[in-house]
């Protein structure tokens, strides 16, 4: 800065002296930087070796790892040869095997097959048994029930022919009864008419025996034969109501014989309609179990078609699972590449006693050391001070405070003609002149 080069100037801190000063500060950074080379070059020649042992340590081992991982992949080539061959063997064998039980399931598949056609035999036959016994059976109680029907149709028949003859036999005999009474009741009123008149001639005969003459005898007489005629007219009476009850009671029969030859003819009816509708439910429930034996009989035969038809879809049904329990047939894998054949284009023929597969990276010897520059003196020399040019400078500043300073002070201090209202001159210039020129200088000396 100007004014501080002025000062600097004025008390002695000019551009030689900081020339020297800096002079000897680059001969200590040169001295610290020449420690600092030696140690920071030490340190480097260290790092370098550890450096380049790592480096051949890193080779080798980057060497027996190529040759480890080498030695794996034809292991695990042979092995993967071997695991290829034995899971063919396995294969084969579990392929072997599958076929082996395959053929003995379809084997027992028969043999089930042909038990189930067997059994289903027998219960066709056992079913069809027990239809023909039912059958059978109904035809005989058909064949029992309708005998049964008949000959209760023939026992009713008869017990009314019975009770017809019985009745008929009742019938005659009571009639038979009712003559003997009627001619024994008219044998009766005859002899008691006849005895009536004996009697009336026998009193009429002894009136006239004794001999009475007149009127009085005669209505003897007449008294006699009257009471003789009375007691034929009772006689006569009673004949006819003996006539009439026997009448009666011969009619009462016919009613009863009509009754009891109605009563025969309906139980001949009844007979020969309890012997119809009977025969007629039997025809009815004998058809009804034809239709139901042959309902069963056709029924077993469906049932024995649908059967069948199971045993030979089951039987169909697992062989083909022991078609599908038959593994793939196995097929042996491609052949595996060696690695030693694959990669023998990487192998180095100078090695003997191992080949090489992968490709070894070409090893290019470590680098030799190369210190750094050694400091020199000359690294560490500044820019100097060109003396001259800064007691110019500094004369040129020097000159432009002074000229400043009169254009300030000069009018007040009476400096030549100048005057305190900037008129008059100092030197043959005014203040404003020597404010231009101090600036000027000023301004000249700071650059």
């Amino acid at each position: 800065m100007p004014l501080g080069t002025v000062i600097d100037w004025i008390t002695g801190d000019t551009a030689g002296s900081r020339n020297n000063e800096r002079r000897r500060a680059e001969q200590r950074a040169f001295k610290a930087a020449k420690e600092q080379w030696r140690l920071t070059e030490k340190e480097r020649k260290r790092a370098y070796d550890f450096s380049k042992k790592q480096y051949y340590n890193q080779v080798e081992q980057n060497e027996a790892n190529l040759r480890f991982q080498e030695k794996g992949l034809v292991q695990s080539y042979e092995s993967a040869q071997e695991m290829r061959d034995f899971e063919y063997n396995q294969a084969s064998r579990a392929y072997e095997e599958s076929v082996s039980r395959a053929s003995r399931q379809k084997s027992f598949n028969q043999m089930a097959s042909d038990v189930a056609h067997k059994q289903q035999t027998v219960k066709l036959q056992e079913d069809l048994l027990n239809v023909l016994f039912d059958e059978t059976e109904s035809f005989l109680n058909y064949k029992a029930n309708s005998t049964g029907l008949q000959m209760d149709k023939r026992n009713a028949l008869v017990q009314a022919d019975l009770q017809e003859a019985k009745n008929q036999t009742k019938f005659n005999f009571d009639t038979g009864s009712f003559a003997i009474k009627r001619n024994q009741k008219r044998s009766e009123s005859q002899i008691e008419a006849q005895k009536a008149i004996l009697e009336g001639m026998k009193a009429a005969g002894q009136i006239r025996a004794r001999g009475n003459a007149g009127r009085s005898s005669a209505k003897s007489a007449l008294g006699v034969l009257a009471e003789s005629g009375a007691m034929q007219s009772s006689i006569a009476n009673a004949l006819m109501y003996a006539e009439q009850d026997i009448d009666l009671g011969v009619a009462q029969l016919q009613d009863m014989f009509i009754m009891d030859q109605t009563m025969v003819l309906a139980a001949r009816d009844k007979a020969n309609l309890d012997a119809e509708f009977g025969q007629a439910k039997l025809d009815s429930s004998n058809e009804l179990d034809k239709q139901k034996i042959k309902a069963s009989r056709q029924s077993i035969i469906d049932r024995e078609a649908i059967v069948r038809k199971q045993i030979y879809d089951a039987y169909l049904q697992a062989d083909i699972q022991a078609d599908a329990s038959i593994l793939l047939q196995p097929e042996v894998l491609p052949p595996l590449k060696d690695p030693r054949e694959l990669y023998a284009e990487y192998d180095d023929p100078e090695t003997k006693k191992y080949i090489e597969i992968f490709m070894r990276p070409d090893i290019v010897d470590f680098p030799k050391y190369v210190a750094t520059r050694e400091p020199e003196r000359d690294d560490f020399r500044g820019a100097r001070e060109n003396v001259a040019a800064s007691n110019l400078r500094g004369g040129l500043s020097l000159a432009g405070m002074l000229a400043g300073g009169i254009s300030m002070f000069g009018p007040g201090m009476g400096l030549g003609t100048m005057t305190v209202g900037g008129g008059g001159h100092f030197l043959g210039m005014s203040s404003s002149a020597w404010g231009i020129l101090g600036n000027n200088l000023y301004n000249s000396g700071g650059r």
